[in-house]
């Protein structure tokens, strides 16, 4: 299994969605593809943000998730007790604050949800597919993922091990 991370879903919205992150999925399938319910806080937070100086477009990508919410494809995984107990880990582990701590005036708020979204994977033996990277490579140092593919460059930066090879 593949799990898409959030600029990989965002991008598939776009005008001119990535041609390779297409190609890609064709030849995988959507049977094998899923997201997290962490991706679809982190696009509500961007929703609910674009909401308050333009509506309209915030209304149009709200109805844009919930139609992608609503046809199943991607599935969409939970947070469950094995991943909660995993991304526990990666809270407490030193190096990975940065996923969490942000200055007050910071022009984004931190989420933790790339934390989140390899926790789900790990617990899931799921591949991460993502264009963000240097996030998943610097969680993979102290807890490894099962698998991490660019699918915009077709690289694989961590090969893929289990059920999602």
């Amino acid at each position: 299994m593949f799990i898409l991370d959030t600029d990989v879903v965002s991008n598939l919205r776009r005008r001119q969605p990535n041609t390779a992150l297409l190609q890609w999925i064709e030849a995988v399938g959507w049977a094998e593809l899923a997201t997290t319910v962490t991706t679809v806080m982190e696009i509500t937070f961007g929703i609910e943000e674009v909401r308050r100086t333009n509506p309209g477009v915030a209304d149009t990508v709200e109805q844009w998730l919930l139609g992608i919410l609503g046809v199943g494809e991607p599935q969409v995984l939970p947070l469950d007790v094995e991943a909660a107990r995993m991304l526990g880990r990666m809270y407490a582990m030193p190096p990975l604050k940065r996923f969490l701590v942000t200055s007050p005036a910071a022009r984004q708020a931190k989420t933790g949800a790339d934390l989140a979204i390899a926790a789900i994977a790990i617990s899931q033996q799921a591949v991460v597919v993502t264009n963000n990277v240097a996030d998943f490579l610097a969680i993979q140092r102290h807890f490894p993922l099962p698998g991490l593919l660019n699918p915009f460059t077709g690289e694989w930066l961590v090969p893929a091990v289990g059920p999602g090879d």
